[in-house]
């Protein structure tokens, strides 16, 4: 969201536009994400410079696979 904000002319108070929206924002739900309970997930994350990082779903029709590799350290050299 945005919303531009301005101070009046004596500096004394602060006016801000209606909030608009910069872009559509798909956040995770279930079972595991409740707001106000220790379930509760963070979804986003901002630096002190405003970037920011956010949690988006995926498609659930898309998988990923995974991969395990076993006794990885006998491939490494030793000396």
């Amino acid at each position: 969201m945005s919303a531009a904000i301005q101070t009046t002319a004596d500096g004394r108070a602060v006016q801000v536009s209606t909030p608009e929206v910069l872009f559509p924002v798909r956040l995770a739900a279930g079972t595991n994400i409740a707001i106000g309970s220790n379930l509760a997930r963070a979804q986003y994350a901002i630096a002190p410079d405003g970037r920011f990082l956010m949690i988006t779903p995926t498609d659930e029709a898309v998988t990923s696979p995974i991969s395990i590799v076993l006794n990885w350290d006998a491939a490494l050299s030793r000396k």
